[in-house]
């Protein structure tokens, strides 16, 4: 099939953001049902601000997950339950040598509520034992305090929550009291004990559910959602705002996970160990395979949902969708569902998780560096899927080609670099620019889920956003001009969607991003961010 190589400039949030013919897209009004923040970070006395609004007329269950930016291991995360129209806001910060989560002045409902949130620190429980990114023989405390202050976000509706007869329901108790001094939801106890009553499973079947008393109805998610997020420190004036990436088509039916901590084991109305379809519930286990979940039950019911969660559908034999995996008790092997796009047993790389993959899917990076006089730039370039295709045990999956090494962290990705002044002279490498320590020349290496690439950068944190755990000085030849990075080397082959429509591959990575410029003057940083270019294929 012939590819379509298009220029897509990005959005106004300034993300890398593309759209492949996939069941998942990429929003073109930048709302929907998933939205994905490819940075936060709180070193150095930065703070990052995220919110979520409802924009619809119908109360929303979502997920909100912090994952840390060397592996993307989940580090915080909780339910947020929206009322119509309805917004949150979020402040993380690091405090007392821990990273935190503040939320000013908002009293939208969540599970656990707010006030356990903010006296919870990020969690290191599952960045595993062996990280020792200096090679020192040990894991200092301070290592894994750089870890968890920087990383990227994912807020997944889980289902949407129509009121219903009588008000006893989740959605009568989260919708704020207008006539309250001051306005508050009703009752914020009461999705808090819906969550934790004693053997309530996943819910993913749309219909009423009681439990404890109270009858909600969980309809399918219907998208609407939008989210902002910005990097600001009052002390030296940097502030780089922007907007999430959201995807829509993520699900077709409700995906409501209890916010407990025990193992996934349930599923609310069905027998034990399928869905409501007869479809086994290992089918919606988690991307990680559970090497790094502290627990030997595997994983835990607020593992769930992430990126690689399917519909009911999707776990059917023969759907029309991406299926994702189970795997082998035994061995740990991944078993591959039947269907998918039409065939009878689909190929390695048909998931959900692939899906998502191909619908962020970029080949080419363009964006501008400034270096001269007093400013600074850092390419921000975060790979949200990464963690779905780079944990496996016995594999990396594509696009991705490299298993992710426990002791550093790293999964590296080569590519390659060109980059030219502002008057056209082109660097002296054709095939790249080392930035990777312990790497020879010309190679280059994208190694984590976030990276943070400091344009003629040196020191222990990029000048721009103060990176220091994903950071990678990249040393060039001129002060100030543009780049293209090539992630044409990698690629993902769906087969055939429908009947009569053409298979062909996807190439390169899925990205999201920005670029930051900071321009220092006595001692005070000013900044902003800059947009910045993806070439994709269309199919």
């Amino acid at each position: 099939m012939m590819m379509k190589k298009t220029l897509v400039a990005a959005a106004v949030a300034s993300c890398f953001t593309s759209m492949t013919a996939q069941a998942v897209n990429v929003s073109q009004d930048a709302t929907g049902q998933a939205l994905l923040y490819p940075y936060y970070n709180v070193n150095e006395g930065n703070l990052t601000f995220v919110s979520v609004t409802n924009t619809t007329t119908v109360s929303k269950a979502v997920k909100v997950r912090f994952r840390e930016g060397v592996g993307s291991e989940d580090v915080f995360d909780f339910t947020l339950y929206l009322s119509p129209r309805d917004v949150w806001v979020g402040v993380i910060s690091q405090v007392g040598g821990a990273v935190r989560l503040a939320v000013p002045e908002d009293t939208s409902c969540t599970v656990p509520v707010t006030s356990v949130l903010t006296a919870a620190s990020f969690s290191s429980a599952r960045i595993d034992t062996a990280y020792d990114p200096d090679s020192s023989g040990t894991q200092t405390a301070d290592e894994v305090l750089a870890r968890l202050s920087e990383g990227h976000i994912e807020i997944i509706e889980m289902a949407e929550l129509p009121y219903t007869a009588g008000g006893t329901d989740i959605a009568t108790a989260i919708t704020h009291n207008q006539a309250a001094s001051p306005v508050a939801p009703v009752d914020c106890q009461v999705p808090t004990t819906f969550t934790g009553t004693t053997g309530l499973g996943a819910i993913l079947d749309a219909g009423i559910v009681t439990a404890s008393a109270v009858a909600q109805d969980f309809q399918p998610p219907s998208g609407g959602l939008y989210g902002s997020a910005a990097i600001f420190n009052a002390a030296t004036g940097i502030y780089f705002p922007y907007n999430a990436t959201a995807l829509e088509q993520f699900a077709a039916n409700p995906i409501w996970w209890p916010q407990n901590s025990q193992p996934f084991s349930a599923v609310e109305g069905a027998a034990a160990g399928v869905d409501s379809a007869g479809n086994a519930i290992s089918n919606y286990y988690t991307a990680d395979d559970g090497s790094t979940v502290p627990t030997a039950g595997g994983t835990l019911n607020f593992d769930l949902p992430d990126l690689s969660t399917p519909t009911t559908a999707e776990v059917t034999a023969n759907s029309s969708a991406y299926t994702v995996y189970s795997r082998v008790a035994a061995t740990s092997a991944p078993a591959i569902n039947a269907g998918s796009f039409g065939g009878s047993v689909p190929a390695a790389n048909e998931d959900k998780a692939s899906a998502v993959t191909a619908a962020l899917t970029g080949r080419n990076i363009q964006g501008d560096f400034i270096t001269s006089l007093t400013f600074n730039t850092d390419w921000v370039i975060t790979f949200p899927t990464r963690y779905t295709k780079v944990h496996d045990v016995l594999a990396a999956e594509a696009p991705f080609t490299i298993t992710e090494d426990p002791a550093s962290g790293q999964a590296c990705h080569d590519v390659t670099f060109d980059y030219w002044n502002r008057e056209e002279r082109k660097n002296s490498t054709d095939a790249g620019v080392g930035v990777s320590p312990g790497l020879p020349a010309p190679a280059f290496s994208l190694c984590y889920e976030v990276n943070v690439l400091a344009m003629n950068g040196t020191g222990e944190f990029s000048a721009a956003t103060s990176s220091k755990a994903v950071k990678a000085d990249a040393p060039l030849e001129f002060e100030d001009g543009w780049a293209s990075m090539d992630l044409s080397a990698y690629s993902i082959t769906p087969t055939v969607l429908t009947a009569g429509d053409p298979s062909g591959d996807v190439i390169g990575l899925p990205v999201l991003g920005f670029t930051a410029v900071a321009d220092t003057v006595s001692g005070v940083e000013r900044g902003g961010v800059f947009g910045s270019r993806v070439t994709v294929d269309e199919q």
